[in-house]
């Protein structure tokens, strides 16, 4: 039975480090984003 059981907990170990990195990634680029809006928007504001 356990067998059975270490297959699925792997699987959804790996979906939810997956799903992990991805929302990482996805944060970092927006941040990024972010930053360069902020950026501009600071430069256009001197004009």
């Amino acid at each position: 039975m356990d067998e059975d059981v270490l297959p699925l907990m792997s699987s959804g170990i790996e979906t939810m480090a997956f799903l992990n990195q991805f929302v990482v990634h996805t944060v970092q680029f927006l941040n990024r984003f972010s930053t360069v809006c902020e950026e501009k928007l600071a430069d256009l504001s001197l004009f």
